[in-house]
């Protein structure tokens, strides 16, 4: 990422919206709004609560609760991440929607990419199947640069939420691996075998059996 003397774009990112805005369509248009939507807090809310449900109801509570204690705070990390960098959104070409919040990193494709892989990688460790991770990972793709066909974001916005969001993922799995590590240790401390019966009060020690 380049900043020179603070100011936003650089010439990436301003090549790549400029090509962007030249590809524009009417259909194109219709069809990249739809997909944008699937990106919002609302709708991968909506699928993170679902898919929350889903894996209680499948009674696979751990992956449930890492999906979603990592989806949450990847949210959160967003807002923290946004504040701290203070980036305008583009407003040359005009936007095509109006946007009130900070640009860097793109909220679309840091919680889509959590929200997405968290799922596809739960997806993998119980079926074995590969192809959610193929999905979740088009899916997040395609939702970021939505956001830069719309001028909603910089390229850099886009590159910095993938990222972020692939190393909150990342993450996610090593605390879920420390604490199963953890519990696993702890009932091996608690129940290390079976427990030798008690000395008989006043005698000689109980035979073993």
């Amino acid at each position: 990422m380049v900043m020179q003397d603070g100011a936003w774009p650089n010439p990436f990112d301003q090549a790549v919206l400029d090509w962007m805005v030249s590809i524009r369509t009417e259909t194109l248009s219709t069809l990249v709004r739809a997909v944008t939507t699937v990106g919002n807090t609302v709708s991968l809310f909506a699928i993170g609560i679902v898919g929350f449900l889903y894996l209680l109801y499948r009674r696979r509570t751990g992956w449930a609760l890492y999906c979603g204690l990592t989806q949450l705070f990847g949210l959160g990390l967003m807002v923290v991440v946004k504040n701290v960098f203070g980036r305008e959104r583009p407003t040359i070409p005009p936007r095509m929607l109006e946007i009130d919040s900070l640009s860097f990193p793109s909220g679309h494709a840091l919680n889509s990419m959590v929200v997405f892989t968290t799922f596809a990688v739960a997806a993998y460790a119980l079926t074995g199947r590969r192809w959610p991770l193929v999905a979740a990972a088009l899916g997040s793709v395609a939702i970021g640069l939505t956001r830069v066909y719309l001028a909603a974001h910089w390229m850099t916005d886009v590159l910095a939420g993938w990222t972020i969001g692939l190393a909150v993922t990342a993450l996610g799995l090593a605390v879920r691996a420390l604490v199963l590590r953890a519990v696993a240790a702890r009932a091996q401390v608690i129940t290390p075998g079976r427990a030798a019966p008690p000395d008989r009060p006043g005698g000689p020690p109980a035979a073993a059996e």
